[in-house]
């Protein structure tokens, strides 16, 4: 049973990580993406924590840092859109490094 749980866990973050990386259009879209693997992420860590029976304070600081991370993505994603017009990947100096 705790390996049927384990692979429900990790199949809908590995889907999104391949759409990820299929996926190259908006920046939107790729934070999306991302938001969606992060809190799979914490439902799984959530979910192994209540089987192994762990302390779960180390969940707030991983919280705290996908907060981060996705105000920092909203940001970037703003100034890009007041620079640019848009938020195409291809219209960004970053891909033509």
């Amino acid at each position: 049973m705790k390996i049927m749980m384990v692979t429900e866990m990790i199949m809908p973050i590995t889907l999104m990580f391949l759409i990820y990386l299929i996926s190259k259009v908006h920046i939107i879209n790729s934070l999306i993406i991302i938001e969606y693997i992060s809190v799979m992420v914490v439902v799984s860590m959530m979910t192994f924590i209540k089987i192994m029976s762990l302390e779960n304070h180390n969940m707030l600081y991983f919280m705290i840092l996908l907060i981060t991370e996705s105000v920092l993505g909203l940001s970037i994603l703003i100034s890009m859109i007041r620079t640019h017009g848009n938020d195409f990947l291809k219209c960004s100096a970053v891909l033509k490094l």
